[in-house]
């Protein structure tokens, strides 16, 4: 979720001349990232856009316009008013200022995110981190190009599907493009349930990686991808008790609907 980050280690099918349409909705992707910025806001909780009428967490109350907190094992309208959460955007880039050979993706890591040769053999690129980052730091969206076509997203291997709260896909985000995406797209799906330290989060239509556990500079950040997806790599999928316990009930409750698209 790099440079075909995962391709030596699955297959070296290279898709690298096909050409996509930008159809990224820019106008959306920037409300959220206005919505999660007026919540987050230096890290402090503006307390006069915050409700407190908190729900337990369950199917049929599930709104990508609210937000889950692992702690309380609720939803809330906006952020936890219990637990401290941050939000961390990316670096912003002016297209007319790239230099030869300089991709996009490459250049909006946040103050602290560093890219270079995942600790996974045949991986290709990772990301890690050059400064501690606490639990429930929200980076993102992933961004890239918007469509349904799942084969497309099948050959790209860097889509994540945006549902409804029904569990019907709404559009997929490929970030295959690396001038049409960012760093997001360069975190690897870990071997084991302990090495996994981020979390996708569907937000307002959006996919947000969420901080799981405190990283440490020095550590990779790692994102897990569903079992489907485990199970292609040859990883054995995470067990129903270790993912509850390592991922939180949200995330293993969308299990099948936040998962990466299969053949990433």
């Amino acid at each position: 979720m790099h440079e075909q980050r995962h391709s030596n280690r699955r297959h070296s099918t290279s898709i690298d001349n096909k050409n996509r349409k930008r159809k990224e909705s820019d106008i959306k992707i920037n409300d959220s990232k206005k919505r999660l910025s007026s919540i987050y806001s230096n890290g402090k909780q503006e307390q006069e856009t915050l409700s407190y009428n908190d729900r337990k967490c369950s199917k049929s109350e599930f709104d990508d316009a609210r937000l889950f907190c692992d702690n309380c094992n609720k939803f809330y309208d906006n952020i936890c008013p219990y637990h401290k959460q941050s939000y961390i955007p990316d670096k912003k880039i002016s297209k007319s200022s790239l230099k030869h050979s300089q991709r996009i993706c490459d250049l909006t890591c946040p103050d602290g995110i560093i890219i270079k040769a995942s600790t996974i053999s045949k991986a290709g690129k990772g990301v890690f981190a050059t400064k501690r980052f606490e639990k429930n730091t929200f980076f993102g969206p992933y961004t890239g190009t918007r469509h349904s076509n799942f084969k497309s997203a099948q050959e790209s291997g860097y889509s994540w599907s945006i549902a409804d709260k029904n569990g019907k896909m709404i559009y997929i985000v490929d970030g295959y493009d690396p001038n049409n995406s960012n760093w997001l797209r360069y975190i690897n799906c870990p071997n084991t349930v302990e090495q996994q330290n981020v979390q996708p989060i569907q937000y307002d239509r959006n996919m947000f990686y969420k901080t799981m556990k405190t990283i440490h500079p020095g550590e990779e950040l790692f994102v897990y991808y569903g079992d489907d997806y485990a199970r292609f790599l040859g990883i054995e999928p995470f067990s129903t008790e270790t993912v509850q316990m390592s991922i939180g009930k949200i995330v293993l409750y969308y299990q099948g609907l936040l998962q990466f698209i299969l053949f990433r």
